[in-house]
């Protein structure tokens, strides 16, 4: 049998573009055109717009998370880009084609559903073989390719087994094999990894990520998991009743978020009102220090991790103020303590236990730099 290598680079699109670099930051240099191309997307149903206007680029072989919770309109987007609901108002482009009327099987792209989709009466071999033998493809050819794909993901010696004899993350991994067995430019997944437990769960994000690389094939992945986002995706969309209230790379959707609502979404951040401190400046509720902020900013963001509990002489650039810990909250090699100063109860996350001088009712001195914190208009 022929290596991976060969495998893959027979799986390769046929447009045989190479994978771009992943961007340091939500602004993007194109070479290229982008592959997809969204344009002012809208979709109603009755009365709920479940899209509004939405603008998206994704370039050829790039990774898209389509991040958000339930209800936030990706998997609609999703759906019209797979051609299983057309929009009310707007454009889909691939490769500069209008495809927002297109039915799907003239798309050059396919979808990995959450729920696999498997034939159960079929062997796992037929079942990858399916899409090219609709295609036309003659029945050795599409047998070669089955194998290629099975081969691809860790499955190519099960391809005489029924779908009910694999395990749920084999069973996904045919899923993926079918939808990547007729080459197409574009992968839809729709939370493909949401029915597994944790363990597997992150197991496959590997796999997936490795896979995606391989391939070059773009991938637009739906997910509400904040944490899955961050680990495979080279860029996050994160979406909000319908609208996209953000697109950038992990760091800075985690970092630099520009809306309240992406700020509690992805992570548990410390949100710290903002008071008005003559022109140009805001003075901090905790620490009471004055920074540099525009007069919208009524909000610092500062992460757990950035807080840090100051034992002996703090360093010059801490601003430091005191607490009391209200509750210690461990989970495997991390501790979280919930601290309050005033009015307000911070999160400060640390790793290793909290051990026996961090208790609730415990008296303790917290430090912050300024430079973690970012400044949010409400």
């Amino acid at each position: 049998m022929p290596g991976r290598r060969t495998l893959w680079r027979n799986l390769l699109p046929r447009n045989g573009r190479p994978r771009p670099a992943p961007s340091a930051s939500p602004a993007r240099t194109r070479s290229v055109p982008p592959l997809l191309t969204i344009e002012a997307v809208s979709k109603r149903f009755a009365a709920h717009h479940a899209l509004r206007d939405v603008d998206l680029t994704v370039d050829s072989g790039e990774f898209i998370a389509l991040l958000g919770p339930s209800g936030c309109g990706k998997t609609t987007l999703l759906r019209c880009i797979a051609g299983f609901l057309t929009p009310d108002e707007g454009r889909i482009l691939i490769d500069g084609e209008d495809i927002t009327r297109a039915p799907p099987y003239r798309r050059p792209l396919n979808t990995v559903f959450q729920s696999y989709a498997l034939f159960p009466h079929m062997s796992v071999a037929d079942n990858v073989a399916y899409g090219p033998r609709r295609a036309g493809v003659g029945r050795t050819e599409a047998q070669n390719r089955a194998r290629e794909a099975l081969a691809l993901v860790g499955l190519e010696e099960m391809g005489g087994r029924l779908p009910r004899a694999l395990s749920g993350g084999q069973q996904q991994r045919v899923a993926l094999a079918r939808a990547i067995v007729n080459r197409p430019k574009l992968l839809l997944l729709d939370e493909p990894l949401s029915a597994l437990d944790l363990k597997l769960r992150r197991r496959m994000q590997i796999e997936l990520k490795h896979i995606q690389e391989k391939l070059g094939i773009a991938f637009v992945f739906v997910t509400h998991d904040q944490e899955e986002a961050m680990a495979m995706a080279d860029r996050i969309v994160v979406m909000n009743a319908g609208r996209v209230e953000q697109t950038g790379t992990p760091a800075a959707i985690y970092r630099a978020p520009t809306t309240r609502f992406v700020a509690e979404f992805v992570g548990e951040p410390n949100l710290l009102p903002l008071s008005p401190a003559g022109p140009g400046r805001a003075r901090l509720a905790i620490g009471g220090f004055e920074l540099p902020a525009a007069a919208a900013m009524r909000c610092a963001m500062v992460r757990p991790e950035d807080i840090v509990i100051v034992e002996g002489m703090p360093a010059a650039d801490l601003v430091t103020f005191p607490g009391v810990i209200e509750e210690v909250l461990a989970i495997g090699p991390t501790t979280t303590l919930f601290v309050r100063c005033g009015e307000v109860v911070l999160k400060v996350a640390r790793l290793g236990m909290s051990g026996a001088d961090l208790t609730p009712g415990s008296a303790v001195t917290l430090g912050l730099r300024p430079a973690a914190l970012h400044l949010i208009a409400e």
